[in-house]
């Protein structure tokens, strides 16, 4: 077991980015990889995230988060539980993304009890109350058909990095990331429209060193700028190499299974 503390960003990057590597050119999906490998690894991992969300100067309400998943070679899962507020305690998210099918997206609502495949078509759709749409909830789920490639090196945050443009085929605008060249880990990334603008934005806004010299990220911030919604995430604990229950990543069980005993 390994217990440091990682980036909310290398955990959801490296899910984003867990599409078989052939589709990429050479150079961007070896990168890929490497955020895949370095970030996570193969195996279960647990995260604590405290989420603070402001529109304009008014503070909207604190999240409590906890994440958990696991990333094997054919495939990838990920558990959201919100804890905090109160009012969204005990909502669950299950994103699963398996080699050459489609990745399903699943919602389990605490004031129902059922448990919904998201439907992607809509991508205005809020999802049960929590304020997030489908259009959001779409980052986190890794699309098969992108393909990647290696635009140009340059700095960012100070770091030498590499710049990846991402697509999907049939769909407007692109993502750009940035990728640290020394450690690997996912600086900032950008969600552009059909004209280039920026509709949504990530970046690490605060590092950490380890006992041995490597840095991490340790808190990020998002941005929406159509929403005026400002969103800072930071890592309050993490633990990797673990194994995750069975029911936490299973379709008809993740939303009813008490994993914390």
């Amino acid at each position: 077991m390994i217990r440091f503390r990682r980036s909310l960003f290398l955990i959801v990057a490296a899910f984003l980015l867990m599409t078989p590597a052939g589709v990429w050119a050479l150079t961007a999906g070896e990168i890929l990889d490497q955020v895949a490998r370095k970030g996570i690894g193969e195996g279960g991992f647990r995260i604590a995230l405290q989420v603070e969300t402001t529109k304009g100067k008014k503070k909207l309400k604190d999240h409590t988060i906890w994440l958990m998943g696991r990333v094997k070679a054919d495939e990838t899962s990920l558990f959201v539980d919100i804890e905090a507020p109160a009012d969204s305690r005990g909502t669950r998210f299950l994103f699963k993304a398996r080699s050459g099918q489609k990745p399903e997206a699943h919602l389990y609502l605490p004031s129902t009890g059922k448990t919904s495949q998201l439907d992607r078509s809509d991508p205005t759709a809020e999802l049960g109350g929590t304020g997030l749409t489908m259009e959001e909830i779409l980052t986190l789920v890794p699309q098969g058909d992108e393909t990647a490639t290696l635009a140009k090196e340059e700095l960012a945050e100070g770091l030498p990095s590499y710049v990846i443009r991402i697509a999907s085929p049939g769909q407007p605008g692109e993502r750009l990331i940035w990728v640290a060249k020394d450690d690997f880990f996912v600086l900032k990334s950008h969600q552009l429209d059909a004209d280039g603008k920026v509709r949504k934005s990530f970046r690490v806004v605060e590092f950490f060193k380890t006992e041995q010299g490597r840095t991490f990220p340790r808190a990020e911030e998002i941005l929406i700028p159509d929403k005026g919604l400002r969103i800072k995430v930071r890592q309050e604990s993490a633990v990797f190499g673990i194994e995750i229950p069975e029911e936490v990543l299973d379709p008809k069980a993740f939303g009813a299974f008490q994993w914390r005993v």
